[in-house]
């Protein structure tokens, strides 16, 4: 499947603002959850503003991008992957593991930048947003050829 007609378009962004709107539901309480701990955390307080202070555009302009970039490759890519949640599972995980994983244990291992337990919990939340996304627009997608 291509995005080169104006049919293929429309049902691409029928399933990105689907995924997107339930990565937002979703992706607030979460962010909550795994980063709290390091908001009173004395040697990461640079890091982390109040949260009266926070800018929450910027957290939503980021997940609309990475949404909007991972279903267009969904879209690309799915010919070559298997159809329905194992297809969508499949192309998560392995998008996960070359976007997240493999950057984060390159500066860790091999430039010995240090291991923070924060960057692992951002490969974790990233990791959930790629799997999740993907899975609903593999539940959504339909071959019409």
């Amino acid at each position: 499947m291509s995005l080169k007609t104006s049919n293929d378009w429309n049902q691409f962004l029928l399933r990105f603002l689907l995924a997107f709107g339930f990565w937002e539901v979703v992706a607030f309480p979460l962010r909550m959850l795994f980063f709290s701990k390091f908001y009173f955390d004395p040697s990461l307080s640079g890091i982390f503003v109040p949260m009266a202070n926070v800018y929450w555009l910027g957290p939503i302009a980021a997940d609309f991008l990475t949404i909007f970039a991972l279903g267009a490759l969904y879209f690309l890519c799915k010919n070559g992957i298997p159809e329905g949640l194992v297809g969508g599972l499949l192309f998560g995980t392995l998008f996960s593991l070359a976007a997240f994983v493999g950057p984060t244990l390159m500066l860790t291992t091999f430039l010995q930048i240090g291991n923070l337990p924060i960057w692992w919990i951002w490969v974790t939340f990233q990791t959930l947003q790629a799997i999740t996304v993907s899975a609903i627009f593999s539940l959504l997608v339909r071959n019409n050829y």
